[in-house]
């Protein structure tokens, strides 16, 4: 009876492993989509964080769709054909959209090439000024000096 008991395990233990990895990646995918959508139950919020019973319904349903074998593209098309583009948490890439992209990108490439040419103009000064053959000492003072390290000896 036992050694039943154990083949049978054994033999569902694959398709269990596979329902696992099954739902884990429709999780990811779940999240993932809840997170490209703003939450039409909980202003400025995500769908994900959304605490509304109205938006756990919504996020069933994105789900069911999932699991149905929809693709995310046309689930979140669907989402905001429904509740409009204003929804969106990540905006497209066109019209007002690519600046919105692209706007990021050429502010850090303008305030590296400033940080770079304020380090090596501070460098080319520093240079300029701090040059050990210019450092040139007084007479008197170098006098003074041999005077108090004579005295140490």
């Amino acid at each position: 009876m036992r050694a039943l008991f154990v083949m049978i395990l054994l033999l569902c233990a694959p398709s269990f492993a596979r329902a696992d990895a099954n739902s884990e990646a429709l999780d990811k995918q779940s999240y993932e989509m809840y997170q490209q959508v703003f939450s039409p139950f909980c202003p400025g919020r995500s769908l994900n964080d959304c605490p509304s019973s109205k938006a756990h319904e919504l996020k069933l349903e994105m789900r069911q769709k999932l699991e149905q074998g929809v693709p995310p593209d046309q689930i979140l098309q669907a989402v905001f054909s429904r509740f409009g583009d204003k929804y969106r948490a990540v905006p497209l890439f066109e019209g007002i959209g690519t600046m919105v992209w692209l706007a990021p990108i050429g502010f850090v490439v303008v305030g590296l090439t400033l940080a770079v040419a304020v380090v090596l103009r501070r460098k080319k000064a520093s240079s300029r000024t701090s040059s050990p053959q210019e450092a040139r000492v007084s007479p008197e003072l170098q006098r003074a000096i041999d005077e108090e390290l004579s005295k140490l000896d």
